[in-house]
């Protein structure tokens, strides 16, 4: 038996300039987690709990993987055909079926709700840790980011990969998004092992610290949001010339935020680290209005004024539209000042930490 899990993720600054290659954002993985365990079995089988009532049989054919029926786990096959494909260049025996069992604590454990903590980037990192560790193979945090991508964009999934980042380093980074069309490019010309030994442009990946005193706290608004829909609105908007110039004027003003957000951590000054949080809310909010799309709902603008009553500087995170918002407190009651002031307003604090490094 094998096991390996994979945190959740939140974005703190950066969001929505991120998914263009070579921009920055800060991501933190939080201590919430989904666990992938393999064991080897007469025949391949592929279970989550999120689908209790689905089993799904997978085979070989010429190093090729196969779902014997229709099912939910694009990812999770993507993942296995990759890694195996990996593997095998070493001269791994890559022949028996093993059975492969999900459970995730991302979401909420009595009704199901999503909180928005990247279920698709966990599943796909833990799978890749999972499958990396079956085949005696080094688990290493930049090897599983890219095994991870390459997974994903396999199946053509839009975004920035940074909660494939988040989750395969642990921690909080700093990170700049792969540029995805070389990236394709090179998934079509290379082997798994090439692209992965490349240098990949654009990519960069760095880990940080909040500066001391400030802890991360989150509200979850009751609603989920979805990435690839949000993003995919936005650039459907980006066909108006003048929002295309809008749109290089936000990320210009974002990198110029994220650096000094950057520089705030590694200079452990809390001060510019609020400073910074919240101007690139006022970024998001100018972006939404610019745009015609919703970033900040109602709600995370009450649970950002709630915080800010308190001294708190918060924003959403994400995609927006929903799911969580995100505050930094100074002290323990500060703390359970804003919980208070949230759940009156019908918003979930959520018990979330900042994983550990991977």
């Amino acid at each position: 038996m094998i096991e390996a899990s994979a945190s959740g993720k939140l974005y703190l600054a950066g969001e929505y300039a991120v998914v263009e290659a070579g921009y920055p954002a800060v991501i933190a993985a939080v201590e919430q987690r989904l666990f992938v365990s393999l064991q080897q079995a007469e025949k391949g089988t592929i279970h989550s709990t999120q689908h209790p009532e689905l089993e799904v049989s997978w085979s070989r054919r010429e190093h090729q993987i196969y779902a014997n029926s229709s099912n939910p786990y694009q990812l999770i096959i993507s993942s296995m055909q990759v890694v195996e494909d990996y593997v095998r260049t070493f001269g791994v025996e890559v022949s028996t079926p093993y059975r492969v069992a999900v459970r995730s604590d991302l979401d909420d454990q009595e009704s199901g709700a999503k909180y928005g903590l990247g279920s698709s980037g966990a599943v796909t990192v833990a799978m890749v840790r999972a499958l990396l560790a079956y085949y005696q193979q080094e688990v290493e945090p930049m090897l599983v980011y890219r095994l991870a991508a390459i997974s994903q964009i396999k199946i053509n999934l839009t975004g920035s990969f940074g909660d494939l980042a988040a989750s395969s380093f642990g921690g909080v980074i700093s990170y700049h998004s792969v540029d995805r069309i070389w990236l394709k490019s090179a998934i079509k010309r290379f082997s798994v092992r090439d692209v992965v030994e490349q240098d990949w442009n654009g990519l960069a990946i760095k880990l940080l610290e909040l500066p001391d005193g400030l802890e991360l706290l989150v509200g979850w608004t009751g609603s989920a949001a979805s990435t690839d829909r949000l993003v995919a609105t936005m650039h459907r908007q980006l066909d108006q010339k003048e929002k295309e110039v809008y749109h290089q004027q936000f990320l210009a003003e974002n990198r110029l935020c994220m650096e000094k957000l950057i520089q705030a951590c590694k200079e452990n000054d809390a001060a510019a680290f609020e400073a910074a949080i919240a101007v690139n809310r006022q970024q998001l909010r100018d972006f939404s209005a610019n745009m015609g799309i919703v970033i900040e709902t109602s709600q995370l603008t009450q649970l950002c004024q709630l915080a800010k009553e308190q001294g708190a500087v918060a924003k959403s995170s994400g995609a927006g539209g929903g799911d969580c918002g995100i505050c930094f407190v100074r002290s323990r009651d500060q703390k359970e000042t804003i919980c208070r002031a949230w759940e009156g307003a019908g918003i979930k604090p959520l018990p979330l930490s900042i994983a550990c490094r991977e």
